[in-house]
């Protein structure tokens, strides 16, 4: 029997994609294994940042899905360079070379300035436990990695572990739990040491790190990696200071420790620079990126320094792996962010929102600080500005009151202590790098008349503008 090119219609297929009922809704919610938002999310404006749910409401996106749409939704040319692979190529075994998988490795090669690189199609979890298997190819018998508090790698059964616990919210039992050793993040605004930055030096942060090296562990030989998001996204946008991070890579020189920079989030021109390591003009042994990679299409990369030996067909390969759609489209997003020289707005917009929401700091009790580098930043609510006590319930009720009024902001993961949650209080401030500044005042806009609203019921003084 002779195959057609095509069975349906392009009205029936745009049909399935495009139109479902309430009754569909709630039975396919029912049939789902795992938990979803309540709107559903239909389209979005091409290369801009609003999106529509089901009932046709307009949204301001200030989350880029995860901080993943650097270039806003559906741009043009990322989708017709995914489109036209498809049409050319849809799949081939992971080992196979294609086009787009070499001119990405070198693409990858030229901007961030690592001699070697290994591209998934799983994304940045995957580009993590890639980083740690190199270290333990690279540094046999290692097998002990470093990790902050509050860190976040990944979701794998390995990863949950590397991440910081969720009690509760996690059910099963982390594997590997031995394979992990924590030190703490230097967060500047809640010091664990209750030191003063600048006046500390990151001393007693790094000290305390290299103690962990010398003394938490089997010896300095049984540690392949330390683990660092150089500004903790899921932990709350929390800048490393420059001098911690630059003393980090010392101390993995000192003790022939591979240091790796977690730069799901933050790379790709979101902090207005390719890269924290980038923004301090460091060089870390290895880095990993995912999120705004791929302009919406699932994908992760490792890269190394040269020397660093890489990982054999088995040890690295999996079935979509190698699938060159995901790889197009994140070529042609690299350079549709250079010619729109995205990473030099991001770095303007990013200090226009960062007075703004410095400005509302001034007016606000309930802001206690606010940080990060270009569209990367976050706003910490607090219920006592001396005590620095977290207002999680307050920083919910603005988030919802901001989407009641038009525009997506989302919180920072939860500290939980026994039944107790002591932190999700930090709102998160990362629209597309695509983005206006008309856009960005009315984002920034609905934030504010939710934080006068939010203030007024629960009692915190502010002024306005």
């Amino acid at each position: 029997m002779e195959l057609k090119p095509s069975v349906l219609s392009e009205e029936e297929i745009r049909n399935l994609l495009t139109t479902i009922d309430e009754p569909t809704v709630k039975e396919a919610k029912k049939v789902n294994l795992t938990s979803l938002e309540e709107t559903v999310l239909t389209r979005g404006e091409p290369g801009g940042l609003i999106v529509y749910d089901l009932k046709g409401r307009r949204i301001i996106d200030m989350t880029s899905q995860a901080w993943t749409l650097n270039v806003g939704y559906s741009y043009p040319d990322v989708v017709y360079a995914a489109a036209l692979q498809a049409s050319i190529l849809d799949h081939v075994r992971y080992g196979f070379p294609t086009i787009p998988r070499l001119k990405l490795l070198l693409k990858l090669k030229e901007i961030y300035g690592f001699e070697r690189v290994a591209l998934n199609t799983q994304g940045g979890g995957w580009s993590i436990e890639v980083a740690l298997k190199l270290a333990m190819v690279n540094k046999p018998g290692a097998d002990t990695f470093l990790v902050a508090w509050r860190s976040y790698h990944g979701n794998s059964l390995a990863l949950t572990t590397a991440s910081h616990p969720l009690p509760g919210l996690i059910r099963y039992k982390l594997f590997g739990e031995e394979k992990f050793v924590r030190y703490p993040y230097p967060y500047c605004y809640r010091c664990p040491f209750n030191a003063k930055y600048p006046e500390c030096a990151v001393d007693p942060c790094l000290s305390f790190v290299e103690k962990t090296i010398k003394y938490a562990t089997k010896g300095v030989n049984s540690i392949g990696a330390l683990l660092i998001e150089p500004v903790q996204g899921p932990g709350g946008v929390v800048p490393a200071p420059r001098e911690f991070l630059k003393g980090i890579i010392e101390l993995g020189e000192k003790y022939g420790i591979y240091i790796v920079f977690d730069e799901a989030q933050t790379a790709n021109g979101r902090v207005g620079a390719w890269s924290v390591a980038h923004l301090h003009n460091i060089k870390p042994d290895m880095m990993t990126l995912t999120k705004g990679l791929g302009g919406g299409f699932p994908i992760g990369a490792t890269l190394a320094k040269e020397g660093i030996k890489g990982l054999s067909y088995p040890e690295e390969h999996t079935t979509f792996g190698g699938n060159p759609v995901p790889y197009a489209a994140a070529l042609v997003n690299l350079i549709v962010i250079e010619k729109l020289n995205l990473v030099e707005r991001a770095r303007i917009m990013g200090e226009y929102a960062l007075k703004r929401l410095l400005e509302m700091k001034e007016r606000f009790d309930l802001i206690g600080d606010v940080k990060g580098f270009g569209l990367y930043l976050g706003v910490d609510l607090v219920k006592n500005r001396t005590t620095k006590e977290p207002a999680l319930e307050e920083a919910e009720e603005v988030v919802k009151k901001a989407f009641e009024k038009g525009a997506l902001y989302a919180l920072d993961m939860p500290d939980i202590i026994g039944d107790e949650v002591t932190m999700r209080n930090v709102i998160k401030v990362r629209p597309p790098l695509v983005i206006k500044k008309e856009k960005l005042d009315e984002a920034l806009n609905i934030l504010e008349e939710s934080l006068i609203e939010i203030s007024e019921e629960y009692g915190y003084g502010f002024s306005k503008a």
